[in-house]
């Protein structure tokens, strides 16, 4: 039994688990377009965020030299090795628009925890910025990028279509903003450091709203009722959000919502 705990621990630590969300986000993009996404290409987009979420957790301790200290350091670096073969030898391998939507990301990525050249601050360090970098990267991985594989061009509905999955994830970044409230600086800004936990909820009731609504409006997918059960979902975590939470709150449960939407879409097709 504490081996399996291990396991579970090790595989929410390491972001394996959001790589599976971003995954799954992907797929439901697929589904809504009629794409159909090879195995390298699915590799891709589950390795991307595996990267970029370890690297931002992990590259401070790395940098400093204090690698050592992080358990479980050999299967990140081997695991990590290999994802990075996989990102250069398959990305080379994509359309050239598809290469562009990744590597931008993954340079995102890195402004987001280095700072820019000539200046002290990374992207994450300007004032309100956080969420909307995250919303962004999600949004370019699971939409424009999935979109670009599939060899589907830009519209006006895709775009909107875009602009429904960022509202999503901005949404599912309140709950880890609202478990970060006492850790992070005070000069980042975030909503709950803006407004308070309780307008923070309320925004994100809003946000909801309209991600409902343009779902009806533009018929985004093919089941507005699934969609309407995910925005509720992913309300109700919002509203039981707080400072002070269980370890897996949002780190298994919050981030498993795309998850959970992937399975029931597959099971209503």
């Amino acid at each position: 039994m504490v081996w399996i705990n291990k396991l579970f621990d090790n595989y929410v630590r390491y972001n394996i688990h959001v790589g599976l969300a971003v995954l799954a986000l992907a797929q439901i993009t697929a589904l809504d377009f009629d794409l159909s996404l090879r195995f390298s290409h699915q590799l891709i987009l589950f390795v991307a965020p595996f990267l970029a979420y370890n690297f931002i957790k992990f590259h401070r301790f790395l940098l400093e030299g204090i690698g050592h200290k992080i358990k479980g350091l050999v299967f990140l670096m081997g695991f990590t090795a290999f994802s990075v073969f996989l990102i250069v030898g398959v990305g080379l391998q994509l359309p050239l628009s598809s290469q562009i939507i990744l590597f931008s990301t993954l340079l995102l990525v890195l402004l987001y925890c280095l700072p820019l050249p000539g200046f002290t601050l990374n992207f994450r360090g300007f004032k309100g910025l956080k969420i909307h970098l995250v919303a962004l990267s999600w949004v370019m991985i699971t939409v424009f990028l999935s979109l670009s594989m599939g060899g589907q061009n830009t519209s006006e509905f895709s775009l909107v279509y875009a602009f429904q999955r960022y509202l999503f994830v901005l949404v599912a970044t309140l709950p880890f903003e609202i478990r970060d409230l006492k850790s992070d600086d005070p000069h980042l800004s975030t909503w709950p450091q803006k407004w308070g936990v309780p307008n923070t909820q309320w925004l994100g009731g809003l946000l909801l709203l309209l991600f409902v609504f343009l779902e009806i409006y533009y018929a985004v997918s093919s089941n507005v009722f699934l969609v309407l059960g995910i925005a509720i979902l992913l309300m109700g975590f919002v509203l039981r959000s707080k400072a002070e939470q269980s370890k897996y709150f949002c780190s298994f449960w919050v981030e498993g919502i795309p998850i959970l939407w992937l399975i029931l879409k597959y099971i209503m097709i």
